[in-house]
């Protein structure tokens, strides 16, 4: 299933040029980045209501994760703010997603600047830019 990723890591906290100083405490990952407010965005809930696992497969990130029966998530791309056509689809020109359908995995191509995958309750799980 899912693993949750947020931001990041940060630069090297532990780097400190004073000798024998105790190294600082690892700030974890930052917070991702916000996107422009007035970039057009859209979203493609992905269901899986089959009895067997499905592969979602996000082009041209090769990335893939198995949603088990029942599990949703979203895909949402971000397109250009103020472009005359804010999607880059290369097949389906200004059309935000592109969809193949093969037995047991559901290809998606995503035609934003910005890519995220949401969780059912909306959590980001990865980010692609």
């Amino acid at each position: 299933m899912f693993w949750k990723r947020l931001g990041t890591p940060g630069a090297d906290a532990t780097v400190n040029t004073v000798p024998g100083a105790v190294p600082e405490a690892d700030a974890g990952p930052l917070p991702p980045e916000p996107w422009d407010p007035a970039a057009p965005v859209a979203r493609l809930p992905v269901r899986n209501d089959g009895l067997r696992p499905l592969e979602l497969f996000i082009e041209p990130y090769c990335w893939s994760e198995w949603l088990e029966p029942g599990a949703t998530v979203t895909v949402v791309t971000v397109g250009a703010a103020g472009a005359d056509r804010p999607w880059t689809g290369n097949s389906v020109p200004d059309e935000p997603f592109e969809l193949q359908y093969l037995a047991d995995m559901l290809v998606v191509w995503p035609y934003g600047d910005l890519v995220l995958i949401l969780d059912a309750d909306g959590n980001e799980l990865y980010r692609y830019s």
